[in-house]
């Protein structure tokens, strides 16, 4: 059904002329759908809000309880991203390899301290869908 539609909207680099009635039938052939991927995309939602209310309360509560901790890691953090940037500016000086278990365990603590972003760690990997664009501009 969505392959049908794809095709119905080429080209892309253009708007087609009547593309109102066409997005309209076009979601109206999925509205059986739109239930089952608002639950998905609400409990997806959800999920990223407790990530990041568990990394807040995470930070909050070890800077209040080992602050020198906390700016150790930071500190420690940030001197490592710089050394990576320097070394991608100039491929010369060192970087930390992959038997080196540096990075890992500095993510570990930094994880544990809650000074990390959750929302651009990837949990679970997917297939490639070509199609998940056009259902999602449909919904």
């Amino acid at each position: 059904m969505l392959v049908d539609i794809e095709k119905e909207v080429q080209p892309l680099e253009s708007v087609r002329v009547g593309a109102l009635k066409l997005y309209q039938q076009a979601s109206q052939k999925l509205a059986k759908l739109w239930p089952f991927y608002l639950d998905a995309v609400m409990k997806v939602g959800q999920l990223q809000m407790i990530r990041r209310q568990i990394a807040f309360q995470l930070r909050n509560s070890s800077r209040f309880d080992s602050k020198f901790l906390v700016n150790a890691l930071q500190c420690f953090n940030d001197a490592v991203i710089m050394d990576i940037e320097a070394h991608y500016k100039d491929p010369a000086k060192p970087y930390p390899g992959e038997e080196n278990p540096l990075l890992f365990e500095l993510s570990s603590y930094l994880e544990t301290a809650g000074i990390c972003d959750p929302l651009s760690k990837i949990y679970v990997t997917t297939i490639r869908n070509e199609l998940f664009s056009l259902l999602t501009f449909l919904f």
